[in-house]
């Protein structure tokens, strides 16, 4: 069994290079729709490459336990063929596969059936002993580790590949829109919400504004700050179309890399409606920082969050300011 550790150390290191070189940064798999069905495959190569890591250095495997152990290498044939029979169709984009990729593939074909003859070889006495799990290292102490390095890196790969590919398989996040009507003039909504001072104290999404202009017009930027649990993170605002009491586009963001709005843009609109009523509402999305980690946090924590808070922030102006509108 040395022998397949050996091969299996050998493979891990190309097979690394192949992935972060040819996969992540020369063909960003990941990133292209028609390879999708590619980089999935990856995924559960990620994850048979870890299994064989991790049990061929140190697990015997008996009796029944044996047929585990045929399983993960005839599942890992059958991925790598599935893998060259859509590569043509992925890669067709780019113009195929590279050299040094092809050839990087080919080498690994090669170490694949080297590892294959020297596993079963070793282990073909394996399946006439007592069905059991035993742990029995199969390698030096160093190769051990080296290989449980390995196994780690391809679960770790593996599982950020397959968060990666559901992200990107969910539909783009829906901008955040909310919108009251309230009993009042349009003048009058605008006086209030236009109010920086007054701002934070029904948009509970901030604690303090401050205006760099004495007058707000298209162009006028602004900062602001939200603390929470003691910890004040900044940013910036600015006024791309200021039409009183009709419009306030503006765009906004952070340059601090505790903020995970990274960049955004929205609107508030007033628009008077019958009976009295002034109908005032706002539409926002924005960009994250933190990578895979924001867009899965933002996803499912704070555009939820967000949306939520926006819809108490407008009812609080409701019955802060116009409680006759309830």
């Amino acid at each position: 069994m040395l022998t397949a550790c050996i091969v299996l150390a050998i493979m891990g290191a190309v097979g690394a290079f192949d992935i972060a070189y040819f996969h992540t940064y020369k063909a960003q798999l990941g990133k292209r729709p028609e390879s999708r069905l590619e980089a999935w495959v990856h995924v559960v190569r990620g994850f048979v490459y870890a299994a064989q890591f991790g049990i061929v250095p140190n697990v015997r495997l008996g009796g029944a336990y044996y047929f585990a152990l045929v399983a993960l290498f005839v599942l890992d044939v059958a991925v790598a063929a599935f893998d060259v029979a859509i590569e043509p169709a992925s890669r067709r984009p780019q113009g195929g596969l590279p050299d040094g990729e092809y050839a990087a593939h080919i080498f690994l074909s090669v170490l694949a059936g080297v590892v294959l003859h020297a596993v079963f070889t070793a282990s073909a006495a394996w399946r006439t002993l007592p069905t059991a799990a035993v742990l029995e290292p199969h390698a030096p102490a160093a190769l051990r580790v080296v290989l449980g390095l390995m196994a780690a890196g391809s679960l770790t790969v593996a599982v950020v590949e397959l968060l990666t590919l559901l992200e990107a398989s969910l539909p783009k996040p829906r901008p955040i829109h909310v919108s009251v009507r309230l009993r009042a003039s349009a003048q009058a909504v605008w006086d209030i919400t236009q109010d920086h001072v007054e701002h934070p104290n029904w948009d509970h999404r901030f604690s303090r504004i401050i205006m760099l202009s004495d007058t707000i017009r298209t162009g006028t930027y602004m900062v602001y700050e939200k603390t929470i649990c003691g910890i004040t993170i900044r940013g910036w605002g600015r006024y791309k179309l200021h039409r009183p009491i009709k419009q306030s586009t503006f765009e906004f963001g952070s340059d601090d890399v505790r903020s995970l709005i990274r960049r955004g843009v929205g609107l508030w609109l007033y628009r008077p409606r019958p009976g009295g009523l002034l109908e005032f509402s706002t539409a926002y999305t924005y960009d994250v920082r933190w990578g895979l980690f924001g867009r899965l946090v933002d996803r499912f924590v704070f555009r939820p969050f967000f949306q939520r808070e926006t819809e108490r922030s407008f009812r609080r102006l409701a019955a802060r300011h116009f409680p006759e509108s309830a």
